[in-house]
């Protein structure tokens, strides 16, 4: 209890010092646009990145991750409601003569009500907006694509998106299961004055059954949920400290599974984060990690109950208690140039061990205007 409060002390120490990591850069975000009805524009998502991972306990594997991704694409407004998108996605991993993923990328979006429905390729990974407890940033550099069902609204007072990610295709018959993950992530903006006051709640499960199938495997579902609450406040663009932000969740886990696979059938924790940003594009965020007993089908191994490493593969540790100070320089070289630099040390207070891992990330996001196509109704 003591450390809690010292950790909270700390936070809002850090003043003249979004919680959540800021991923802006590694979305990949195509609205539909009225004034772009009937346009043809090709773009390109590349992303080059390098990632190396100092861990050696048992609970998350130190590891690097070095290559590029690359989703050469062409995208067609009919009108201004409705747009095509359609490419290719390819991912190297250096070191690997061959390509680690080759998919085609697909994608119809329509404008509904105040938001727009997604089928296809979606608006995943980071767009989703989800704490690290829920999703693994490394997601992004392993397991990027999410295709399925997907309604989003995005405003300034609020977002919403509900998604449905098909992992996993059966055909009858199959010694295999299939994967269904999904979820909402909700941020609502209940004030802003001075301070400004945010709501946010993100649910998701994961699913693995079937019933075409021949696999000897339990059906499992596995729920994650976090609720919190976010202050923030902006400064003067004179000002060092561009902006600070604090936000504290409370993390759940259940496992709904008809027969228990896991090592826990349900566990929680509190997340605090607390950030912020300054003019010289260095931002700052301190986080403190409690759980008991807590585990996430998609979430950062660091935040597990139960090991995710190959070596050690049974570790089971169900208090789990960290400190983490992150350092990112987010650089914007142009309207479509990123270059990211991360540095992550943590300290896991009950094994007493110091840790940490390090990032660049260069990401290029051009579009380019090719013709207006003649409506010929």
């Amino acid at each position: 209890m003591i450390r809690y409060l010292l950790f909270i002390i700390f936070c809002f120490g850090l003043y003249p010092c979004v919680a959540q990591l800021d991923n802006t850069a590694f979305d990949q975000f195509q609205p539909i646009v009225a004034e772009d009805s009937n346009a043809l524009y090709f773009g390109i998502n590349a992303l080059g990145f390098n990632k190396n991972n100092e861990y050696f306990s048992d609970i998350a594997d130190g590891l690097t991750l070095f290559g590029y991704q690359f989703n050469p694409y062409f995208t067609y407004q009919a009108g201004k409601h409705f747009k095509l998108s359609g490419g290719a996605f390819l991912q190297k991993d250096f070191g690997n003569d061959d390509f680690t993923e080759i998919a085609p990328t697909f994608t119809v979006s329509y404008n509904f009500l105040q938001g727009r429905i997604l089928f296809g390729t979606l608006e995943g990974s980071t767009s989703h907006r989800l704490v690290e407890p829920l999703y693994d940033f490394e997601s992004v550099l392993i397991d990027r694509l999410e295709n399925g069902l997907q309604f989003k609204i995005e405003r300034p007072d609020l977002f919403i998106d509900l998604w449905i990610d098909w992992q996993n295709m059966i055909y009858r018959g199959d010694n295999d299961q299939e994967e269904v993950a999904g979820g909402v992530s909700f941020n609502k903006l209940l004030l802003d004055k001075s301070w400004k006051v945010e709501l946010p709640l993100q649910l998701v499960a994961f699913h693995r059954g079937g019933q075409i199938d021949t696999s000897p495997l339990p059906l499992q579902t596995y729920f994650n949920s976090a609720l919190g609450v976010a202050l923030s406040k902006s400064f003067t663009a004179a000002n060092l400290i561009q902006s600070f932000r604090f936000e504290g969740y409370h993390m759940y886990y259940k496992d709904f599974s008809n027969t228990q696979e896991l090592t826990f059938l349900d566990g929680d924790g509190i997340y605090l984060n607390a950030s912020i940003k300054t003019k010289i594009h260095l931002d700052i965020m301190a986080s403190y990690w409690k759980s008991d007993e807590f585990l996430s089908f998609s979430g950062g191994q660091l935040y597990q109950s139960v090991s995710g490493i190959l070596r050690e593969p049974f570790t089971v540790e169900s208090e789990r208690q960290l400190l983490i100070v992150r350092f990112l320089h987010n650089l914007k070289i142009s309207d479509n140039i990123f270059v990211s630099t991360r540095f992550e040390p943590y300290y896991d207070i009950e094994n007493g061990l110091f840790e940490f891992s390090h990032g660049l990330y260069i990401n290029y996001r051009p579009q380019f205007f090719l013709t207006r196509v003649k409506d010929h109704r």
